[in-house]
């Protein structure tokens, strides 16, 4: 599977004609953030449910994290229209992340949902591994988002924090600068291969567009 979200069977075609507009939708129109019932609690919730389910994960530290809801998140944005969390995501050196996980994670260590252990691995690599400590509340969440959540962790389960990272610099991540936040249509651009059908459908697009190659 390669890095960039894949769409469902039948929904391709739909998502490469809204990935060829991405750039040209007014700013104000994007969805930097989609209220959801719970807010901030969603992201809250989803971490310790992340935790627990990657207990067992032989590497799990904060960029695994920030990347198996990133990957979430988007994915649903891609396929359904709705994201898991809806909370707003920014490019960092390592990769998206959600912009609320800096003030969160202390948050949720003090409030004793989450506490940090630290594991070295050898060239100075240390891993600071999110332990939940409390079990999830999934009050805010449909069975389809856990199944975006479950899909996300076993995606980047047998990966370290540096190949998650590496896989998480496609296209989109591509298209902004550090610290730029990440509106959720950035799903629909994919770094897969277009097939001649796909090719033939966008140029028609651009072509409808006034849009033309040098």
């Amino acid at each position: 599977m390669p890095e960039s979200f894949l769409p469902h069977e039948g929904q391709g075609l739909d998502r490469w004609r809204k990935a060829s507009v991405v750039n040209e939708v007014d700013d104000a129109k994007l969805s930097y953030r989609v209220d959801l019932p719970g807010g901030q609690l969603r992201l809250v919730e989803a971490i310790v449910y992340i935790a627990s389910k990657c207990a067992s994960a032989e590497r799990f530290g904060k960029i695994k994290l920030n990347k198996i809801l990133w990957r979430a998140d988007f994915e649903a944005f891609a396929i359904r229209g709705v994201p898991v969390t809806g909370r707003a995501y920014q490019r960092l050196k390592l990769g998206p992340a959600p912009v609320e996980m800096a003030p969160v994670l202390p948050e949720m260590v003090q409030d004793g949902l989450l506490r940090f252990e630290l594991y070295e691995f050898g060239d100075n690599i240390v891993e600071e591994r999110p332990v939940a400590i409390s079990e999830p509340n999934l009050r805010y969440f449909s069975a389809d988002d856990l199944q975006y959540l479950d899909e996300a962790i076993d995606f980047y389960w047998d990966k370290t924090g540096r190949e998650t990272s590496d896989q998480s610099h496609g296209v989109a991540w591509k298209t902004r600068e550090d610290n730029d936040p990440m509106p959720y249509e950035l799903a629909f651009l994919s770094d897969s291969t277009l097939s001649d059908v796909q090719k033939k459908r966008l140029l028609g697009v651009a072509h409808s567009r006034g849009v033309r190659s040098e």
